[in-house]
């Protein structure tokens, strides 16, 4: 003959215990995925350092080019003047 967990005393203090325990762990698991959120991770981390790195390349080249561009737009005016004066 079964007896209804509820309907003894003892069904009480194993609902209880075994509520008080998957409280306690869901708790933990909460706390756990918390401190997940505020980490980054290692994959984050890596994408940012290799954006930055081609931000920093990118920067670069824009710097050299706006260089290369001064210097030999001055070159090219000249040549097309040159052209232009000995051509009228």
């Amino acid at each position: 003959m079964s007896v209804p967990l509820v309907a003894h005393p003892i069904g009480w203090v194993v609902l209880g215990a075994a509520g008080y325990l998957t409280y306690k762990a869901g708790k933990k698991v909460g706390k756990k995925a918390e401190e997940d959120i505020a980490q980054t991770s290692l994959s984050d981390r890596f994408v940012k350092g290799a954006m930055k790195a081609v931000y920093k390349t990118q920067k670069g080249v824009s710097q050299g080019m706006g260089k290369a561009k001064e210097k030999y737009g001055n070159l090219w005016e000249e040549a097309r003047t040159e052209v232009n004066t000995v051509s009228n």
